[in-house]
């Protein structure tokens, strides 16, 4: 038995230049303005104002703790049958890129946009005109339409509770067989909610901000649609998207591995196993990668809305890796020539990659990105053979949802090709003079130079949707020589 106990609190990280902000809804509606910042916009605030926890934005969290406890049991006490299980929790502190977004607006990092701008006078549109040099101090000037991301001051750290229970069996002296449980649960995965999508205004013409519009909810008018800007006009201006970081999101992973080994004998070795998975996830962080801003789930009040398969879920997985040694020959010009050569081959084969079909528009009129269409058909395949340029998913099977409404798709709920890769190794060292020697390698990837398919367009509105018309890598060749002396 193995057990232990890690204390890691999370100490977020600080940013010594100060570049950090936060957005609180209550003082937007109260009209509060940062005392650090006196033009930036409504509901900001910043270090120095009051109630901002210094330069990090977040407080710290003490009490976080990571047990460990693994056991081994000699089945029937030969030494021959073990029953091992196993549980851990660990947290995952995620980079500071996931808060890239606060140093690249204003006031350190303003994007300024210019409509109805002339050569003579390129400023003449533009509020106050000409904001170069840019001046970070009270007085620091503000744009509109930012793109901005919220960090709730209490936000969890992510943690994964992961767990096994494997039986181990030696078959006489060469060979072992395994069958293994894996399971694993990951609980406080950060992803963007929409604090600001654009309102769906029903209906023909409409005024919004004293303007005209019809109709009332279009492309055109998404800015002065959403949520700010309708509770207030002029404050809200400042906002374009703007979303919170969550921490609601979780992660399920189940498997079952089955292994089987031939250990090296008569200079030949086998490993084989195979995987059956299934992994289903929140539409949350899974690589420590943010997301965009703007890109958020779909439907503001309902996170689930966007649960699927995991992106990088495989649920079949086999692999067959084998190696083998040329012999000792008597004869010393063949022991030169054929001997100590070793040759290697890894087979893989996996079912393919989950994917989403997206509208590649915004038919729901909220300004959110990555909206998914309606299937209509149970079986949203068309020829699954694989070949290049056939039409993998069949386009009648999808429709755009009504104006206004989101489709009834999940996210990761279609399945890409499967795919399968034959490596293969050839190498030998070569003795020269005393510790003098040189080895000689030649690897090759997909040996077969095989066409594999890749991942159909997954957009439903582009003339290539469902179509598969790129493929994994063709054969690649490399070699090596090392002399070591």
């Amino acid at each position: 038995m193995n057990y232990g106990l890690r204390w890691e609190p999370f100490l977020p990280q600080v940013s010594t230049n100060g570049k950090v902000f936060n957005f609180d809804h209550n003082r937007f509606l109260q009209g509060t303005r940062s005392t650090v910042f006196r033009n930036a916009p409504v509901g900001l605030y910043f270090p120095g104002d009051p109630g901002f926890p210094d330069n990090s934005g977040i407080h710290k969290q003490w009490l976080k703790f990571a047990p460990r406890l693994g056991m081994a049991w000699d089945a029937t006490g030969d030494g021959r049958t073990s029953l091992r299980a196993f549980y851990g929790l660990a947290y995952d502190y995620l980079p500071l890129q996931w808060r890239i977004n606060a140093g690249r607006v204003a006031p350190w990092s303003p994007q300024i946009t210019l409509v109805g701008a002339t050569v003579d006078n390129p400023w003449g549109s533009f509020p106050g005109g000409n904001p170069f040099p840019i001046k970070v101090d009270q007085n620091a000037h503000s744009c509109r339409w930012h793109l901005m991301r919220r960090l709730p001051y209490n936000i969890h750290t992510p943690y994964v509770s992961s767990w096994n229970l494997s039986l181990q069996r030696q078959i006489g002296m060469d060979y072992l067989v395994s069958a293994t449980y894996l399971g694993s649960q990951t609980v406080h995965m950060w992803v963007q909610k929409p604090l600001n999508s654009a309102v769906y205004i029903p209906g023909g013409q409409c005024t919004l901000n004293g303007i005209s519009y019809t109709p009332c909810s279009n492309l055109g008018n998404t800015n002065v649609r959403r949520r700010l800007s309708l509770e207030r006009p002029q404050e809200g201006q400042s906002f374009a998207a703007l979303d919170e970081f969550d921490d609601g999101c979780t992660q399920s992973y189940k498997g079952l591995l089955l292994s089987a080994q031939h250990r090296a004998s008569r200079r030949i070795s086998l490993v084989g196993n195979y995987t059956l998975s299934y992994c289903t996830s929140d539409y949350g962080d899974t690589n420590g990668f943010p997301p965009s801003a703007g890109v958020s789930y779909l439907d503001p009040s309902n996170r689930r809305f966007d649960r699927g398969n995991c992106d990088s879920g495989r649920r079949h997985i086999f692999n067959l890796t084998a190696m083998a040694q040329t012999p000792e020959f008597a004869d010393r010009a063949l022991r030169l020539a054929a001997s100590g050569w070793r040759i290697s081959g890894i087979y893989k084969q996996s079912s393919g990659a989950f994917l989403t079909v997206t509208t590649g528009f915004d038919p729901a009129l909220n300004g959110i990105a990555n909206q998914r269409p309606n299937q209509v058909l149970e079986n949203p395949y068309s020829d699954t053979s694989g070949r290049p340029l056939t039409i993998y998913l069949n386009p009648l099977a999808f429709s755009l949802p009504p104006i206004g409404a989101l489709g009834n798709m999940r996210r990761a709920s279609i399945q890409g090709p499967g795919t399968w890769q034959f490596d293969a190794a050839l190498s030998k060292i070569f003795r020269i003079l005393g510790t003098q020697s040189a080895e000689f390698r030649a690897e090759a990837y997909n040996v077969t130079n095989s066409f594999r398919p890749g991942n159909p367009s997954t957009i439903l509105n582009t003339p290539a949707f469902g179509q598969i018309r790129t493929s994994l890598d063709s054969r690649i060749m490399q070699f090596a020589l090392k002399y070591i002396f």
